[in-house]
């Protein structure tokens, strides 16, 4: 009995199985699903003349122009200031727990 064909449809199935791991999940590898819009940091559109990304050289018309094509559009250096922007206005603060080793005794 010929046992050939057998072992190459399962050395092709292996191999065919084992190009993506089932924890990977099913969609495809490349770009990142993005899941924050630019709503959600704020979405304006008002640029302070002194903060303009270092990219921008200063023109701010050119700002305006890249902020009203889509978000997957825009260059990300636009993005990325924008919402280095947001959280400079919207700073997080964590309140201090009081240090044990340090008590009056």
């Amino acid at each position: 009995m010929d046992f050939k064909p057998v072992l190459l449809l399962t050395a092709s199935l292996c191999f065919v199985l084992s190009q993506r791991p089932p924890y990977a999940g099913k969609h495809p590898i490349g770009y990142p699903e993005v899941e924050k819009t630019s709503e959600q940091y704020g979405g304006t559109t008002e640029f302070p003349l002194e903060r303009l990304p270092l990219e921008a050289r200063g023109d701010i018309n050119l700002v305006k122009r890249l902020v009203q094509l889509p978000i997957d559009q825009q260059p990300f250096w636009l993005i990325n200031w924008q919402a280095l922007e947001w959280y400079r206005q919207h700073p997080r603060t964590y309140p201090i727990r009081e240090n044990s080793f340090l008590k009056d005794p």
